[in-house]
């Protein structure tokens, strides 16, 4: 079943108010995306500190959902992952920095509210995530400045675009600058 995504640029000030954003739509944990275990590892923030040191994407779950979600070991690591089809996670890759002064790349918040179960039946998740899913990026679109193709962008990103810095898959084809 298809995803429901948004897309966004945001520069490393820009994390905070759009951190603040989406804890405004409920009750909310930041999840490492492969912790070295099978219990969800909280992280106390999203915001990305150390730059290069701490992984893009990570997982933004109700607090309601927390004790239903589940990882499983990824064969041949000593990881574990979470299924985004049928969690009721949000996945949100986070690219607050800019590419050898050059570019930035698009974040992206990604979810699945519905999916084709082993059975073959279509499946929902419950109500109540889809509901603050929905909300979620509305909150998160309004902490945004709308730009064109639909994307979003925050105020640091706009600066820095008017700056010359390019938002990679809008200004420039995504892959073409290299380093």
């Amino acid at each position: 079943m298809a995803g429901r995504q948004f897309s966004f640029f945001m520069g490393p000030s820009d994390q905070l108010a759009f951190e603040e954003a989406l804890c405004s739509s409920g009750e909310i944990a930041f999840l490492n995306d492969w912790p070295l275990s099978a219990k969800p590892d909280q992280l106390a923030t999203s915001v990305i500190e150390k730059f290069g040191e701490e992984p893009f994407k990570i997982l933004i779950v109700r607090k309601d959902d927390l004790p239903r979600i589940e990882f499983r070991p990824i064969r041949g690591r000593n990881e574990f992952s979470c299924d985004v089809f049928t969690q009721p996670i949000v996945e949100f890759s986070r690219f607050p920095s800019i590419r050898g002064g050059r570019f930035i790349r698009a974040g992206r918040l990604y979810r699945i509210d519905k999916y084709w179960g082993e059975d073959g039946k279509l499946v929902s998740k419950s109500p109540e995530f889809i509901e603050w899913g929905e909300r979620l990026y509305k909150l998160a679109k309004a902490s945004l400045t709308k730009v064109e193709q639909g994307c979003y962008a925050g105020a640091e990103a706009l600066e820095l675009r008017k700056a010359g810095v390019a938002f990679e898959g809008l200004d420039i084809e995504v892959g073409s600058i290299k380093g």
